[in-house]
C-alpha cells in the first residue's frame, strides 16, 4: 500500500522536476533561472503530492466503504 503510494509520488515528482527543468534550461535566459527555480518550487512539491493523494483509491489507504464502525 505504502510502496504503490510512495512509487507514484515519485514518478510524479521526477517528472515534473524534468518538465520544468527542461522548460526553465531552454525557454528562459540565464539570467532568470535562479529566480524561476525559486517560483516553481512550491509547484514541483504540490503537483505531485496533490495528484498521488487525488489518484489514491480507498482501498489502497485501507478505508472500508459504508458505516463506520464506532465500537
Amino acid at each position: 500500500m505504502l510502496l504503490k503510494f510512495a512509487t507514484r509520488f515519485a514518478s510524479i515528482l521526477f517528472g515534473i522536476l524534468a518538465l520544468i527543468a527542461i522548460v526553465i534550461h531552454f525557454v528562459f535566459s540565464n539570467k532568470l533561472s535562479i529566480d524561476l527555480w525559486i517560483v516553481f518550487f512550491p509547484v514541483i512539491l504540490a503537483v505531485p503530492i496533490l495528484t498521488a493523494v487525488l489518484i489514491t483509491g480507498d482501498d489502497e489507504l485501507g478505508v472500508q466503504s459504508g458505516e463506520w464502525n464506532n465500537s
